[in-house]
């Protein structure tokens, strides 16, 4: 008996079926972090550097979300 495997092409995805995603929007995304020294709001990409622009100070923090967060304690 052949072991090949057989090829169906309805088991293959098509560009159709396959999630568009883009390399623009996945890598330009930024998140707000606000320095330790100055308090001024920065916006750092996953590439940037972790350094205020103000004042060059290392220590950032990210800022508090707007959603809603509820936990359930007992």
């Amino acid at each position: 008996m052949d072991k090949t495997p057989i090829h169906d092409p309805s088991m293959t995805p098509s560009s159709s079926t396959l999630p568009s995603t883009t390399n623009n929007s996945l890598q330009t995304k930024t998140m707000v972090y606000v320095c330790g020294e100055c308090h001024k709001d920065n916006e750092l990409k996953s590439t940037d550097v972790i350094r205020c622009t103000e004042c060059g100070y290392r220590i950032l923090y990210k800022k508090r979300t707007k959603r809603l967060i509820v936990y359930d304690a007992r």
